[in-house]
């Protein structure tokens, strides 16, 4: 019989230091951070790290659009 070694990789998650002032951002739990954009007025830009966004062109919560999902909440967990 033989035996076969699992390796594991750790990844270190690393807050960014300080988040830029007066930019908006949900946070979903993550590791990176990643850029959508919402089509409601002027066009602006905000941040998410959830691991779980199918678009990034859609309205952000603030303007009716739905929260990105959290880890550890997801509903099809539940």
């Amino acid at each position: 019989m033989t035996t076969t070694k699992t390796t594991t990789t750790l990844q270190r998650y690393v807050r960014p230091e300080a988040l830029v002032e007066n930019v908006l951002f949900y946070d979903g739990g993550g590791s990176t951070f990643h850029n959508h954009r919402c089509p409601n007025g002027d066009g602006h830009q905000w941040l998410c790290n959830s691991p779980y966004c199918n678009t990034l062109n859609g309205l952000c919560p603030d303007h009716g659009g739905e929260e990105p999902i959290k880890i550890g909440r997801e509903p099809w967990k539940r």
